[in-house]
């Protein structure tokens, strides 16, 4: 996990590289769950690995990184996956849903 982690840039993601991402790599699947869509940022993501194992991944703000969330196993509750990265979310970036974030304050 660590490889995805630290290829990730020191930003929130686009939708576009969110799809490169997962075109990159076969054996992944990436589904989006903090997806801003009028910025076209995606702050945090769970990756299926092979269909055997995921991690879920978020942008942490005031840290300027992407941290590992969660790590699962296959047959876990992807529903309680999400809830548990909204979660973790919380209110570090209801600013940016309300719109008064400038885009260039956050990418």
């Amino acid at each position: 996990m660590t490889t995805i982690r630290d290829s990730l840039p020191a930003r929130p993601l686009s939708t576009a590289e969110v799809k490169a991402l997962e075109a990159q790599h076969d054996e992944y699947g990436v589904a989006p769950v903090g997806f801003f869509p009028d910025l076209d940022i995606v702050t945090a993501f769970v990756v299926i690995v092979e269909g055997e194992r995921g991690y879920s991944l978020g942008f942490d703000r005031p840290g300027e990184q992407w941290v590992l969330v969660e790590q699962f196993e296959d047959g876990d509750d992807f529903a309680g996956v999400t809830d548990r990265l909204r979660e973790w979310m919380g209110d570090d970036w209801d600013d940016v849903d309300e719109g008064t974030v400038e885009l260039d304050d956050v990418v």
